[in-house]
Order: structure tokens, then sequence, then C-alpha cells
């Protein structure tokens, strides 16, 4: 059955970005005069309460007053991590509420993807149910771009303890998952709302489409 309240959120900020060049973090880096995550965070706050940042402690996510949910295990294990540390925040901050008090959903998303839908939330929520519900745009499975059930995290613990692949569509194999198609967008190059910026050229193209340009 269909979630109808807001859930939480977890825009996920511990990448490096290492092809962009440079020591500032992938999600802290200028797009058209603020931080890429900034349109991240303005795409998702208006449906999602409280929002958390998957991200580092120490490294200029402070600035943007949210709480910041660093990684809890030793290594770069990626995105699971994050997301596991995301759900950890949310359970510790429904401590004492019922389930009918506190959100048992949290929404994820990428830290680098500055044109995501602003009904992203509704169209994850529309297929919710016990498993993880992630989005599809054009064909391809967008799992970065998911609704989560709090009741998974025991289940995501026990997979990072055991050593399993740290692949977020290997975790959703094992346990299962619904889908959520996602319509191409006006507001967004080739109409793709999960339009990511991983390279010096995919932020220029990022930038080019903001201001007006023709998207090529």
């Amino acid at each position: 059955m269909a979630e109808s309240r807001n859930p939480a959120g977890l825009i996920l900020a511990g990448g490096r970005g290492s092809r962009m060049g440079g020591d500032t973090p992938k999600p802290l880096i200028d797009l058209a005069g603020r931080p890429l995550i900034s349109h991240v965070i303005d795409s998702v706050s208006a449906k999602v309460e409280p929002l958390i940042l998957a991200a580092p402690l120490g490294k200029g996510y402070e600035r943007f007053g949210l709480a910041l949910a660093p990684d809890r295990r030793p290594g770069l294990l990626g995105p699971l991590a994050g997301i596991e540390a995301g759900l950890w925040t949310l359970a510790e901050m429904g401590q004492g509420q019922s389930a009918e008090e506190g959100p048992q959903q949290l929404l994820v998303a990428p830290g680098d993807t500055p044109f995501l839908p602003h009904d992203l939330v509704p169209a994850l929520q529309s297929a919710a149910g016990d498993r993880p519900v992630i989005a599809r745009f054009a064909g391809r499975p967008q799992p970065a771009a998911s609704l989560w059930p709090l009741a998974v995290l025991a289940d995501l613990g026990r997979w990072l303890d055991d050593g399993r692949p740290l692949a977020i569509r290997a975790f959703l194999g094992a346990i299962g998952h619904r889908e959520a198609v996602i319509e191409p967008v006006p507001d967004a190059p080739d109409g793709d709302p999960f339009f990511n910026v991983n390279t010096p050229a995919d932020l220029a193209r990022a930038e080019a489409f903001l201001a007006g340009e023709a998207d090529d």
C-alpha cells in the first residue's frame, strides 16, 4: 500500500569526484554560482522531512544546516554504506516515536543530479510497499534515486557485515524491489531528469542548459 505522507530524505554526497579534477568534493563544485548539491536540495526539500546528507564531517557540508550522516564503516564502501548511514540516522531520530509519528521511508537521491523532477517522491510512493522502490527512466533503472523502507535497515546491515557486493543493484536483486517509471521532463538536458555531473564536460553542459543555451 502506498505511503501518502512525506518520507525523510537522504542525499548521497560522499563521492570524491576524481574525474572532475581538483580537491573539491564533487557535490560542492559550483554549478550556476551555487554548489552542485544545492540544486539537488532544491529539487527534493519540499517533499521530505527531515532532509539528511550522507556526507563526511568537516568537509564543508555543515554550511547547509542539515543533519549529516557520515559512513559508519571504515573504508570506501560506496552508496550502500551511505544509505545504511542514512537509515541509521533516521532510526535514531525516531527513537521514542511510534511508527505513526515518524517517517518510515527514506528517499535517496544522488548528490550530482541537479535536474531531479519535483514529483519524484510521489512517483516513487505510488509503488511503495515493504521493499525499496527505484526509479526507471528510458528503460534504465536508477537505483540511486529510490525510496527505502526503514524496515530494510537490518537486511542491509547484515549484507554489509557479510562482505557482500557493494553495488546497490546487487543488494536490491537479493531482497527484491519495485520500480516506478519516470517520464522525461522539459527542464533537463535531453529531458533526462537523472542527468548526472561526472566530468568537466557534464558540468559545462549543465551550466549551458541552466543558462538557457541550446542543448545540442
